[in-house]
């Protein structure tokens, strides 16, 4: 059983307490927040899990320290572009690849399996996958053009797991489960304009600007920010999205290969620097490329289901 990294840590500073661990037990489950994970339902658990160590009589301040870990570790949500990706998948899987694949993911829905691949980060036996997340392509090249990264990027590494996913022959991970949820992943991570980035600003992480006045970078911009400032749960976003798909934009999407994929975010990334001087990006940043975001995560979505059915359907 996968635990929610945050309980687990909150768990053994308790000592495993008897109500804290039957709390945590139940809310561990991604299973329960696959479709209540609203940023209110986030706020209340936060709450709950305070009002709970304060019962608790612990020191007051491991409480407040505890407390601001959980709020600040949970509003984290870079996760819910992800999330977004396999909630569209599973909307276009067909019976027989969406009964299949749920039996092979023994602790994640599809939708939460896509941040696995970050969860892990932290675990020092996989800083080997850490250039999978994205490729480097100078503008007026194209893949074909580059040397390829020798420790793999996200393109080699999805023509790699979908071979891999039909052999099931698995020498890159060690699973199909895992196999499936670096997939989902990296198939999201593709579709990010700056994920096919450039080497000189890490794919727009060296570029500092302000988000509504908070200091970021341009890559967490469109990794994070423009999504998290809709205030959709991923639930919803995927529903607003996926409401004006037909049957020739999934037969469309679907008949293209993964270097497209790679190579329409290589087009749309040099519109991700449109501000120019102005680093303080607002309503109008956000204006000009949430049409851009909307498709990006909805032909990931559709895209994914059309590589999981044809291994699966």
């Amino acid at each position: 059983m996968v635990i929610n990294p945050t309980c687990n840590i909150v768990g053994l500073i308790l000592g495993y307490k008897n109500s804290f661990k039957k709390f945590i037990k139940y809310h561990a489950s991604y299973k329960f927040l696959q479709k209540s994970l609203t940023f209110n339902n986030i706020f209340i658990l936060s709450f709950v899990i305070f009002i709970i160590i304060v019962s608790m009589k612990l020191d007051r301040s491991i409480s407040l320290v505890l407390a601001l870990f959980i709020s600040a570790t949970v509003f984290g949500w870079g996760k819910t572009g992800h999330r977004v990706v396999g909630y569209v998948a599973q909307q276009h899987l067909t019976k027989k690849a969406s009964k299949l694949i749920d039996a092979i993911l023994s602790d994640y829905s599809l939708e939460m399996s896509g941040n696995y691949l970050d969860f892990i980060r932290s675990d020092t036996n996989y800083r080997f996958m850490n250039s999978w997340h994205y490729v480097s392509i100078p503008d007026g090249k194209r893949y074909e053009d580059i040397t390829p990264n020798a420790k793999g990027d996200v393109i080699a590494k999805i023509e790699e797991l979908i071979l891999e996913l039909k052999t099931k022959d698995f020498k890159i991970v060690k699973d199909e489960e895992f196999a499936i949820m670096a997939l989902v992943h990296l198939v999201g991570d593709l579709h990010q304009p700056l994920h096919v980035g450039l080497a000189e600003d890490r794919g727009g992480n060296k570029v500092k600007v302000e988000w509504f006045g908070e200091s970021t970078n341009l890559h967490h911009v469109w990794d994070s920010e423009i999504i998290n400032h809709q205030e959709l749960s991923y639930t919803e976003w995927g529903n607003h999205i996926n409401r004006n798909v037909d049957n020739l934009k999934v037969a469309s999407w679907q008949s293209s290969t993964v270097r497209d994929w790679a190579h329409e975010s290589q087009d749309l990334r040099k519109d991700c620097y449109d501000f120019g001087d102005y680093v303080n990006l607002k309503y109008s940043y956000n204006f000009r490329h949430l049409h851009t975001v909307e498709l990006r995560l909805e032909q990931a979505g559709v895209r994914l289901a059309g590589l999981l059915n044809h291994i699966y359907g």
